[in-house]
């Protein structure tokens, strides 16, 4: 793959040069093929590449810190990246795969669209998923689009959106928890949408569920890639991940062969080997002595008929500790019947107490909280 890359055939003619996603990327690429490593930082930038001296090598490396806030680097390889392309390629019955990417680079789910290309003798095309917003033809057909459930919530309400969204062979949705409220609203204007599970770890997605599942009205992210396997840890439904494109390295300590990685998710499967994600280890609290899960919070919130979006967060408190802070999309801007709903379906030290309602929350484009 990396001695592919040098060559220019992955890049979608309508693209616009000087595009800075497309730059970035050729200069990543153009990198690796000469054997440099390149460490790829938050801001679509090049932190530092360098000669790469290990038979194992060259190097991409991705600073993550997921949910927790807590920065990390991943180390990934041609072996591990390829991988994953091919456990998509044989899940998906796919020859080549061409992607219009509107993702940042320095996110596996950005990168891997390119690795995708080059890898599989497809094209890619940046943009701005902004544009979804106006009508594009047929241009869009064909090919392939990811999106993070934010995008999505942002899209799915405008009909010419919609519209182009149905011209592509599908999108790959992952990167945050999707509300049932928001794959009803999917279903309803037949969006081909692939709900996936995966994680910078492990090049990205691990689990997907089909469109034909997903329209049907199943919920979850399906099954298992042909190249990555799934279980839960017994005595507190943690998943654990195991996949053939598991990164070789986390924060310079190595991710033994054929070991199982202990992920803060928890989760279930279902029959037929279809799995759910119910939420994330890292997002309970402890406010005034209670354990509560900021993702259960926020799946009941998001069941008010005046709820469009929410994020709940915590902030220090000296009486409490912690203190839930809810931020929310509203209809009508009704605060007080949505705080009235959360009393009646939440325990007491549950709720919320402090509420603020926003056009838009408060998230990176990847979904992740900004505050």
């Amino acid at each position: 793959m990396f001695s592919k890359s040098i060559s220019s055939n992955w890049v979608n003619r309508d693209n616009n040069s000087w595009n800075n996603n497309l730059i970035f990327a050729q200069k990543i690429f153009d990198l690796l093929h000469q054997n440099k490593s390149v460490w790829v930082g938050e801001k679509n930038e090049i932190i530092e590449s360098k000669e790469c001296d290990n038979e194992l090598g060259p190097f991409l490396y991705f600073l993550t810190g997921g949910s927790s806030g807590q920065k990390k680097w991943i180390q990934h390889n041609e072996e591990s990246m390829k991988s994953a392309v091919n456990g998509l390629r044989e899940f998906l019955n796919l020859d080549s795969i061409s992607s219009w990417c509107c993702l940042p680079l320095n996110h596996v789910g950005g990168m891997m669209q390119v690795v995708r290309a080059i890898e599989t003798g497809g094209q890619v095309f940046f943009f701005d998923y902004h544009n979804l917003l106006q009508d594009l033809g047929t241009k869009p057909f064909g090919n392939w689009i990811s999106l993070v459930p934010t995008q999505l919530f942002r899209l799915v309400k405008n009909n010419t959106a919609c519209e182009n969204l149905r011209k592509f062979k599908g999108v790959f949705l992952g990167g945050a928890l999707l509300s049932k409220k928001l794959a009803e609203e999917c279903r309803d204007k037949n969006l081909p949408i692939y709900y996936s599970y995966g994680m910078t770890e492990t090049s990205g997605m691990v689990s997907m569920q089909k469109k034909e599942d997903f329209l049907k009205g199943n919920y979850g992210v399906g099954k298992c890639l042909p190249h990555a396997n799934l279980k839960l840890r017994e005595n507190d439904n943690r998943i654990l991940v195991y996949s053939k494109s598991m990164a070789l390295n986390v924060n310079l300590k190595l991710i033994e062969n054929k070991s199982w990685l202990l992920t803060p998710d928890i989760g279930k499967m279902y029959k037929h080997g279809n799995w759910q994600i119910d939420g994330r280890t890292d997002r309970i609290i402890i406010s005034g002595g209670e354990n509560i899960s900021l993702d259960h919070v926020e799946k009941i919130l998001s069941q008010n008929e005046y709820v469009n979006a929410c994020l709940v967060k915590s902030q220090d408190d000296e009486e409490w500790g912690k203190v839930l802070v809810a931020y929310i999309v509203a209809s009508n801007a009704n605060l007080e019947k949505i705080i009235s709903y959360a009393k009646q379906g939440l325990p007491q030290f549950h709720v919320p107490k402090i509420w603020k309602v926003c056009e838009n929350l408060p998230v990176s484009e990847m979904g992740k909280p900004k505050i």
